[in-house]
This record gives C-alpha cells, structure tokens and sequence, in this order.
C-alpha cells in the first residue's frame, strides 16, 4: 500500500478521510494546510501519495499542487473537492493532479484513486 499525505482543513471530513486510507491498507500522514504539508514532506520525503482538498484557507490545493510539482515532481498527486460545478479540478489536473474524486465518494473509489496515482509515478532507480 502507499504512503498518502493528506492535506485537508476540515476536521471532520480529514478524520473519515484518514481512516479510510488506513482501513484500506495505506499509511497517512495529515496536514491540515498547504504549508505545514510543505514542511511534512521536507522532513519526511517518502510519501508517494499527497491527497489533496483544493479549497482550503492561506494556501489552497492548486498552490500546493504548483508547489510539489516543482519540489517533488515523482510524488503522485489526488486532487479532491466537494465543488461539483467548478473547474477546480480541470485545474489541478492541468497543474499536474494524476488523480481527481467528487466528494464525498466511498472507499473504494478512494482506494482505488490513490492505487492509481502511486501506480502512475516513475519506477524508483
């Protein structure tokens, strides 16, 4: 299973989200904002997976996409968003998402996204 990085502002929402990563197998670490998960990843640059909401405060999920696109271009990104009549997540494909879901899905849609996107990155050397 993947190492995901989380990055989701809302409480609740992060809490079901955490928990069906790991009932499906996979390990998590979560931010609750762009920049800390900046900083997780440079303390902790394994995670293969970032799982990302796109409208969050301070620093939303486009910037953070931008951001580790530039930074860690082998992580595999899932973008997620509950706007279902937007184009935030054509954007977060056009800035390098591998991934998108609609919230809220079920756990095997999210199994089955992150499975994808670590899927999709480069073998390691």
């Amino acid at each position: 299973m993947a190492r995901v990085l989380l990055i989701e502002d809302d409480l609740d929402t992060g809490d079901s989200i955490k928990a069906m990563l790991e009932l499906t197998g996979h390990q998590v670490g979560w931010a609750h904002q762009g920049r800390e998960a900046m900083t997780l990843m440079e303390r902790d640059p394994g995670f293969e997976v970032i799982l990302t909401d796109i409208l969050m405060p301070e620093m939303d999920g486009i910037e953070s996409i931008q951001h580790f696109r530039k930074n860690f271009p082998d992580v595999a990104i899932v973008a997620m968003t509950a706007q279902w009549n937007s184009p935030y997540l054509r954007a977060a494909t056009l800035f390098g998402a591998k991934v998108t879901l609609h919230k809220p899905f079920s756990i095997q849609d999210l199994d089955e996204a992150v499975k994808r996107a670590a899927a999709s990155r480069p073998p390691a050397p």
